[in-house]
């Protein structure tokens, strides 16, 4: 839902759905990853499985090109730290066989910059850890 002309506001975090569904030309994450107004963070390792997931479906050299995209743009990339692991840590530990580590990742991601989590993974957005936008896949 739009907020004032736009579809969200502040810093966003991406996991790796709505990156997989830009590259995909889906107008809804084309809206969020082109929005010049908000801030949009990305965990390394939801680049990672970016990069492996082209990989698998359109070889190295599309992998390469789409990380290399991501890497250029204005998007910031949160590398992995203590506090950031000790915190995807205890959130894989209380959600355990609910979500994956990346997943954990993406949710201490998410509570480190303080902003709202958009994803593609019902289980992430239902839990309700962090502040979420569904990007619901047909």
């Amino acid at each position: 839902m739009r907020e004032g002309g736009r579809v969200l506001k502040g810093k966003v975090v991406l996991d790796t759905g709505p990156l997989l569904l830009y590259f995909g030309e889906d107008k809804r994450a084309k809206e969020i990853i082109d929005d010049a107004g908000i801030e949009i963070y990305v965990c390394d390792l939801s680049l990672a499985e970016l990069y492996y997931k082209t990989c698998e479906v359109f070889g190295r050299e599309v992998a390469d090109l789409r990380y290399t995209s991501i890497r250029n743009s204005g998007i910031i990339s949160v590398a992995t730290d203590e506090r950031l692991t000790r915190d995807a840590g205890g959130i894989k530990c209380q959600h355990r066989g609910k979500i994956s580590l990346a997943d954990a990742y993406v949710v201490a991601t998410t509570r480190k910059v303080g902003g709202i989590l958009v994803t593609t993974d019902h289980v992430i957005s239902d839990l309700g850890i962090v502040k979420a936008k569904l990007l619901a896949v047909p």
